[in-house]
C-alpha cells in the first residue's frame, strides 16, 4: 500500500520554500506514496501541483503572527490528519511548523497512531527584519513546537547550527539538506534574445530575481546604483510583491527612472539570467537561494550578501563576491570591480558553475529527503 504524506505549507505563492515542494513532490513515485498538499490560500503553487495530477487542499487560518488565528489553523490541520491519516506529516515554514506540529502531536496522543513529524525550514523566522517582540514570539513558537517534531532540516548549516545555538532543538534532531538543481535541464534563453524581450539594448546590466519582501534588501540594491556613475549599466529586479510601491518610489526620489528598471512577476524568470553580466542579491535575511543557484548554473558572475547560506554557496573572489548586508557602498565597489577585472569574474563564474553541478544537484536532494521518511 502506498504510504501517505500530507504536505503543509503556509503560502501557494512561489517562494522558496515552494520551490522546494514543487521540485520535490512531483519527483516522487505515485506508485510508493500518497500525497496531500496542503496551502494556506490558492497560489502558483497549488496550481502547478494540480496540472500533475497531485491532490491540493486549502488551510484558511495561517497568520503571519502566532495567535488566534493559529489556533484556528491547528484545528484545521487536526481535522485534515484525523481524515487523510498519513504516516508522514511535512511542514514547511514557520507558521505551518507550529501549528502542525501541535496538531500532529495531539494526533498521535489521542489515536495512539504512529505518525512521523518532519519540519523542513529555509531561513528562520526570528532572524527577520521584524519587531523584537515579534522576533521572541517566533523564537518561543519554534522552541514550543519542536519536541513533536522528529526531525528538522534546514538548508543551510548556518541555520541549523543557529537553531542548536538558541536551544531550539538537540543536534541529532536538526539535519541540513541543501537545495539542489538538474543543471542540465535548464532552458536560458540566449544573451540577446533574453535582453530583447526585456527590452533592453547593448546596455551593462546588473539584475536580480526575487519576490519584492522586505528580506530580499533591494532598496540596497537602488542605492548601489545611485553611487555607481555610468550612464551604459542597467540596473533590472525581476519579481513582484508587496515591496513593489516602496521601490519605485525610492527610484523616483533617487531620480534612476532611467538606470533601474521593475519589470514585475515574469514567469519562469531564470531563463532570463543570461541577459545579466552580473547577479546580484542584497538580501538581508536567506536560507540558501534558489536564484543564487540558478545563476550559478546559468554561468553568470554573482554579487551577493554574505549571509546565512550564502558563503555555503559561493567563496568570496573564488566563486562570487560577497559583501556584508545593508551595504550598498560596498554593493557598488564589489560590482565596480567585478566589472573591471572581467577576467577574475568569468573565473568565479567558472567555479560556480563546477559547484553546483557537484554540491548542489537535484538527485541528492530528493534521495537526502526521501531517506528520512
Amino acid at each position: 500500500m502506498a504510504q501517505k504524506i500530507l504536505f503543509i505549507i503556509t503560502k501557494s505563492e512561489m517562494g522558496g520554500a515552494q520551490r522546494f515542494l514543487y521540485e520535490f513532490v512531483v519527483r516522487l513515485s505515485p506508485l510508493k506514496y500518497n500525497l496531500l498538499v496542503v496551502a494556506g490560500g490558492n497560489g502558483e503553487l497549488l496550481e502547478k501541483l494540480e496540472k500533475k495530477n497531485i491532490k491540493t487542499s486549502l488551510i484558511k487560518n495561517f497568520s503571519n503572527i502566532p495567535g488566534f488565528k493559529n489556533i484556528l489553523a491547528f484545528f484545521e490541520i487536526l481535522f485534515l490528519i484525523k481524515n487523510f491519516k498519513p504516516g508522514i506529516l511535512y511542514l514547511l515554514s514557520s507558521e505551518a511548523g507550529f501549528s502542525g506540529a501541535l496538531a500532529g502531536g495531539l494526533y498521535r496522543l489521542l489515536s495512539r497512531k504512529k505518525i512521523k513529524i518532519i519540519y523542513r525550514i529555509g531561513g528562520w523566522a526570528f532572524k527577520e527584519p521584524r519587531n523584537i517582540a515579534i522576533k521572541k514570539l517566533y523564537l518561543l513558537a519554534e522552541k514550543i513546537s519542536a519536541p513533536f517534531k522528529d526531525i528538522i532540516i534546514t538548508n543551510s548549516e548556518f541555520d541549523r547550527q543557529l537553531a542548536i545555538k538558541n536551544k531550539i532543538v538537540k543536534p541529532e534532531k536538526i539535519t541540513t539538506i541543501y537545495n539542489g538543481l538538474d543543471v542540465e535541464s535548464l532552458k536560458f534563453l540566449p544573451k540577446e534574445e533574453s535582453k530583447k524581450r526585456l527590452g533592453l539594448k547593448n546596455n551593462i546590466v546588473i539584475g536580480t530575481i526575487a519576490n519584492l519582501y522586505k528580506n530580499k534588501g533591494l532598496e540596497y540594491l537602488i542605492y548601489a546604483a545611485a553611487k555607481i556613475k555610468n550612464p551604459e549599466l542597467k540596473f533590472v529586479i525581476i519579481g513582484d510583491g508587496p515591496e513593489k510601491e516602496n521601490l519605485k518610489r525610492l527610484i523616483g526620489e533617487m531620480r534612476l527612472e532611467n538606470s533601474v528598471f521593475l519589470t514585475g512577476y515574469i514567469d519562469d524568470a531564470y531563463r532570463y539570467l543570461k541577459a545579466f553580466d552580473i547577479f546580484a542579491l542584497p538580501s538581508v535575511k536567506e536560507g540558501q537561494p534558489w536564484t543564487i543557484l540558478e545563476a550559478m548554473a546559468a554561468e553568470i558572475p554573482i554579487v551577493a550578501t554574505n549571509i546565512a547560506g550564502i558563503p555555503e554557496m559561493l567563496e568570496n573572489e573564488k566563486s562570487g563576491f560577497l559583501v556584508e548586508p545593508a551595504d550598498p557602498q560596498a554593493l557598488a565597489l564589489s560590482i565596480e570591480k567585478m566589472l573591471t577585472h572581467t577576467s577574475l569574474a568569468k573565473e568565479c563564474a567558472k567555479n560556480a558553475l563546477v559547484i553546483v553541478r557537484e554540491k548542489f544537484n537535484l538527485v541528492d536532494m530528493i534521495r537526502k529527503n526521501e531517506e528520512l521518511f
